[in-house]
């Protein structure tokens, strides 16, 4: 039998259907290169489904591009909005807001060891002040007095923060003074006691010195042998700046 031959109306429609079919993928293997762009390209047409892992880093971002308004806040922490002017940072909010919390002031201080006091005032302790900042200056000045029985002496101690250098010019120096009077004990012919001290310290664009020093005496007698001992310790009353 033989098979009719098909129309041309026929074979223009399987070829348009066959167009129509593989049309598109034909075009998806030969397209040229860098010829799909932004113009090509709808909006949102791309999406994550679309992009592999870690197919967009830091080259393929505009610098700028990404800013406060693209990213989600509950996941990226944004930029600090400002320091803690009183006390240090104890939060950081998720906006960049900070939380500040008072802080306890510094404290420096050291112990000297025993000194023989002399015919004069002798130095027995010292501690360096940080410049830019104001203290409270604290010594605790011990004496342990060998004396006659019998025997009154005084130990006077002072505590002083002299003036510095630099611009501006520094400040008077600073002192404060105080004393013990003992009388000898005729069973012991020893004593003891101690000569508290405290001295207030304005801030200072230079490093300051703390210094203690005592002297003994005895109006009736020759000096007596006198050691003192102290503790110097500074408390910070205003932040460095």
């Amino acid at each position: 039998m033989r098979v009719p031959r098909p129309s041309a109306p026929l074979a223009v429609s399987f070829l348009a259907l066959f167009v129509a079919l593989g049309g598109v993928s034909w075009a998806a293997i030969h397209l040229p290169p860098n010829s799909v762009g932004n113009a090509q390209l709808q909006p949102l047409s791309v999406g994550n489904a679309k992009l592999r892992p870690l197919s967009v880093g830091t080259r393929k971002i505009i610098p700028g591009s990404v800013g406060a308004t693209q990213v989600n806040s509950t996941q990226v922490q944004l930029r600090i909005a400002g320091p803690c002017t009183d006390g240090a940072m104890q939060s950081v909010a998720q906006s960049g807001d900070v939380t500040c919390t008072p802080v306890l002031p510094n404290e420096y201080g050291s112990n000297a060891a025993a000194t023989t006091l002399g015919a004069t005032s002798t130095q027995v302790a010292s501690l360096s002040l940080a410049a830019g900042s104001s203290y409270l200056v604290l010594a605790y000045p011990h004496a342990v007095i060998n004396g006659a029985s019998g025997q009154h002496v005084e130990v006077g101690c002072t505590l002083s923060v002299p003036a510095g250098s630099g611009t501006p010019p520094p400040s008077n120096p600073t002192t404060t003074t105080s004393s013990l009077a003992v009388d000898v004990a005729s069973s012991t012919r020893s004593d003891a006691g101690t000569v508290p001290l405290a001295l207030p310290v304005a801030s200072s664009p230079n490093s300051q010195l703390a210094t203690v020093s005592c002297t003994a005496q005895s109006p009736t007698m020759p000096p007596p042998a006198v050691t003192v001992d102290t503790t110097i310790s500074a408390i910070q009353t205003a932040s460095n700046s």
